[in-house]
């Protein structure tokens, strides 16, 4: 027997691991939190990759726009920002004339209590907030149409600021190969007719569409090409140890330091096995990113290239906030089998909400059973292909009982980690 902690909430989950015949743990390699990682990024803006520093781009500069990203993300906000809001009214800019965008991509607004935890107090009392909504054209810009046809619509607030900073954190992404870099742009602030597009099944049902995978996935290539139309003047990533502490900064030109901060990411987080489970163990992540069902789905997906066809993987999630937004869950409501599902969003014309991270939900579902436990979904919650269990650890020993020789797999980090 041995205890494992699992990334869940915000409090964590000790579970107990039955001697099993085979036990494999996948975590994020180690690598030293940064000290004084405030005069990192104050030294990062000075020194950038590819990039002239920031301040000489802010000069004579009369607006800039601040990209951040979302409550679901574990982004250090209240340590990035200061340095680079001083600096740029070192610069001349004005205080009314900066603005933060929250880009929420197709989610909802990040408001009250979740802005005072995303922001702390003083920033948005002092600087202009807006939350990106996808859905209003009044606030979006139309840039023309991708080399694929894809027609561009990007925050208005954003494309008419002089100065466009980005900033967000790397990590392997189930759809886009990593978080971060021009992702904030697309589908942080990107309009509902992009997004839908980026998220389509065309896309999404792609073998390149995966966790770690940037060549020839269609995701990362249209992100790319989207962020280009609209610009980057420059970008601001960090990268996190499994204690969500800050392990890099990497600043300057949007794809330079986006690509030094994927390489320093992928070799901290990806872990390889050359066998496959009957049983995976993993996390939704832990608090900020496993409020809802609709995140945990990445934590099943990441833990697919370990389970074995027709396993188990079973996913510990919080889920505090619930399912997600009403038109997730107005989805998993008429959810009947994986088959089904993907049949009638590839039907031309259809096009649902969220429909994605369902699909993404089927594609796990076509491969292991799922199961989990979570304290924060509704009681009533229930639909094909997924059980909800009381307990984990009588869940492992029944798994033990019923195969003697079972072979375990565990991730503790749930999707931060990239099991290869």
């Amino acid at each position: 027997m041995r205890r494992i902690r699992l990334d869940y909430d915000s409090k964590g989950l000790e579970v107990t691991i039955p001697d099993v015949r085979s036990l494999q743990v996948f975590s994020m390699k180690s690598s030293p939190a940064l000290k004084c990682a405030g005069a990192v990024v104050t030294k990062s803006l000075a020194r950038p990759f590819g990039s002239r520093p920031l301040a000489e781009l802010a000069s004579g500069k009369r607006t800039a726009c601040i990209v951040i990203s979302d409550k679901t993300r574990p982004v250090p906000n209240k340590l990035i920002l200061p340095p680079i809001l001083a600096l740029l009214k070192k610069s001349g800019l004005k205080t009314k004339n900066v603005a933060i965008l929250i880009g929420t991509g197709t989610h909802g607004p990040t408001e009250g209590k979740y802005l005072a935890e995303l922001l702390g107090k003083n920033i948005p009392r002092l600087y202009r907030v807006e939350n990106h909504d996808c859905r209003d054209k009044r606030r979006l810009k139309y840039l023309g149409k991708s080399s694929g046809g894809v027609p561009v619509w990007i925050n208005k607030s954003y494309c008419d600021a002089e100065l466009k900073i980005v900033t967000g954190f790397i990590e392997p992404h189930f759809m886009a190969g990593y978080s971060g870099g021009r992702k904030g742009v697309c589908p942080g602030i990107a309009g509902l007719d992009t997004i839908k597009i980026f998220h389509s099944p065309g896309f999404l049902e792609s073998a390149h569409a995966e966790g770690g995978s940037l060549k020839k996935n269609p995701c990362h290539l249209l992100s790319a090409e989207v962020s280009e139309l609209a610009g980057i003047d420059f970008l601001v990533n960090v990268t996190l140890d499994s204690k969500k502490r800050v392990t890099g900064i990497f600043s300057g030109h949007p794809a330079r330091a986006f690509e030094k901060g994927v390489a320093f990411c992928k070799k901290c987080v990806t872990v390889s096995t050359r066998k496959a489970f009957d049983v995976v163990l993993t996390s939704g992540g832990g608090a900020p990113l496993d409020r809802n069902f609709y995140q945990a789905v990445k934590g099943i997906v990441g833990a697919l290239p370990a389970v074995k066809k027709g396993g188990s993987i079973i996913i510990a999630s919080g889920c505090r906030d619930g399912l997600g937004s009403g038109d997730f869950a107005g989805l998993l409501d008429g959810f009947k089998n994986p088959k089904d599902f993907i049949r009638k969003i590839s039907a031309k014309g259809f096009f649902r909400l969220d429909q994605w991270q369902v699909e993404e939900l089927a594609k796990a579902m076509k491969k292991a059973e799922i199961k989990i436990f979570s304290e924060g979904l509704p009681a009533g919650f229930n639909i094909p292909g997924l059980t909800r269990i009381p307990d984990i650890d009588a869940e492992l020993r029944k798994a033990k009982e019923l195969n003697p020789r079972l072979k375990l797999g565990v991730i503790p980090n749930g999707p931060y980690v990239l099991v290869k």
